[in-house]
């Protein structure tokens, strides 16, 4: 799971790095910098591109092509959670799925409610 921040929404979004080096990284061939992944949001399918450096010590990985959209349209705001899971789906030719938690206020308390 991770709190979204500033960058993850107004730029792109930064892939934690237990996630990219345990199913991301083997699905980058050779010297590319760059993977386009299917994923599966409330049974619609998207297609995000992930990108990491060239070079240098640590990978950096991000979600860029198409992650600004889904943003927008999710309405997806700065501590909003998001959960990366992997899942393959045949049918519908993904790989991945996301789920999103947003904060509401109820009763003067704090709870955290998956979008559905």
């Amino acid at each position: 799971m991770k709190k979204l921040t500033r960058t993850d929404v107004a730029c792109r979004l930064a892939v934690p790095t237990h996630f990219f080096r345990g199913l991301l990284l083997p699905r980058f061939n050779g010297t590319s910098h760059f993977v386009d992944l299917k994923f599966k949001y409330k049974n619609q399918k998207m297609e995000f591109r992930c990108t990491k450096r060239k070079t240098g010590e640590y990978d950096k990985p991000v979600l860029t092509k198409g992650w600004l959209h889904f943003v927008r349209r999710e309405r997806l705001k700065v501590g909003d959670k998001i959960t990366l899971l992997q899942e393959e789906d045949q049918d519908a030719r993904t790989q991945f799925t996301i789920k999103v938690q947003k904060k509401i206020r109820l009763l003067g308390k704090d709870i955290w409610t998956d979008v559905l």
